[in-house]
């Protein structure tokens, strides 16, 4: 299976997921070894839609999920395992990232054995570019764990 790049987007910010998109190809030294895959939350209200206007936890505090959000389509970067059938590897992007190198590199990156590699920033891990080895990540089920976000499992 080809590696991916997946940029998960919503229409807000859909025109930066194209610009994102012709970035990874352009700079990248052999665009033909993977593939770019946008991730479109429109494509996905069979998950996220029935949630409209309810309320989950994050962080401690109690938010209210509204798809027009701005940042809503930001559940969508757990989704490439299972877009890939949970084999090979896949780089995903939140949309207003754009390559000044070749993202063939970050695909071709040695994992040291870890299911996801993502820099770190102010002691967090930094979750807008994530390299991820599907194969590892079976327990991925964005369905199931959104589900568990609302019941206030998680």
């Amino acid at each position: 299976m080809k590696p991916k790049v997946f940029i998960h987007t919503n229409h807000k910010q859909y025109v930066g997921a194209l610009v994102s998109a012709h970035s990874m190809r352009r700079n990248s030294r052999r665009p033909d070894t993977f593939d770019v895959e946008l991730i479109e939350l429109k494509d996905h209200m069979d998950i996220f839609g029935k949630y409209e206007g309810r309320d989950y936890l994050r962080d401690g505090v109690s938010r209210t999920w509204l798809n027009d959000d701005l940042q809503s389509f930001t559940p969508l970067r757990f989704m490439p395992p299972e877009l890939m059938n949970y084999e090979g590897r896949a780089v995903v992007v939140d949309p207003d990232v754009f390559a000044v190198g070749d993202v063939g590199e970050l695909l071709d990156r040695d994992m040291q054995g870890k299911s996801v590699c993502c820099c770190y920033r102010a002691g967090h891990p930094a979750s807008s570019v994530m390299l991820m080895d599907c194969a590892k990540l079976e327990n991925w089920k964005v369905s199931e764990d959104f589900d568990a976000l609302f019941r206030r499992e998680r």
